[in-house]
């Protein structure tokens, strides 16, 4: 596996992982019509990247298998205005790999290079991504609808 920064040619595959990440339990909420047409969903990559995004692509065998990428914005997971939201997604090929351990811990090593105090997200209570992130750090700190808010205090 080979980890990289995401960039603007990314985009594509960034709205793949999107997609992942809103449909992680196999329910089809979201195609790509319909996450472009939602601006609550759309907002996490309208515009990628902007000046202060970040994200990190693994590829295995030269494929792209997963990203995570960080976001100032008031999505789900929002905390504060200088805090970033993640997302994070893994192509079902790759998953139970290792793959989302590692793109995430690399954007934590950029977010800590970056200076930034704390990074958000969102997560389903159900969501088996849950533990991967509580085994890096991250703490519930609330709930929004049904998901709830986590922080890793950097």
């Amino acid at each position: 596996m080979q980890l990289r920064a995401a960039s603007a040619a990314d985009l594509p595959f960034l709205i793949e992982m999107l997609l992942e990440a809103c449909n992680w339990d196999g329910t089809p909420w979201y195609d790509e019509a319909k996450v472009r047409a939602d601006e609550r969903a759309w907002r996490y990559l309208a515009g990628w990247p902007r000046e202060t995004d970040f994200g990190v692509i693994a590829e295995v065998d030269g494929v792209p298998a997963g990203a995570t990428w960080a976001r100032l914005l008031r999505g789900y997971g929002y905390v504060a205005d200088d805090v970033p939201e993640i997302t994070l997604g893994v192509s079902p090929a790759h998953r139970r790999q290792g793959v989302a351990r590692a793109v995430l811990s690399e954007l934590i090593a950029n977010a800590r290079a970056a200076s930034y105090q704390r990074l958000s997200l969102s997560v389903d209570p159900d969501n088996p991504a849950r533990k991967l992130y509580a085994s890096l750090g991250f703490v519930k700190i609330g709930v929004v609808g049904t998901s709830d808010t986590m922080v890793l205090d950097l």
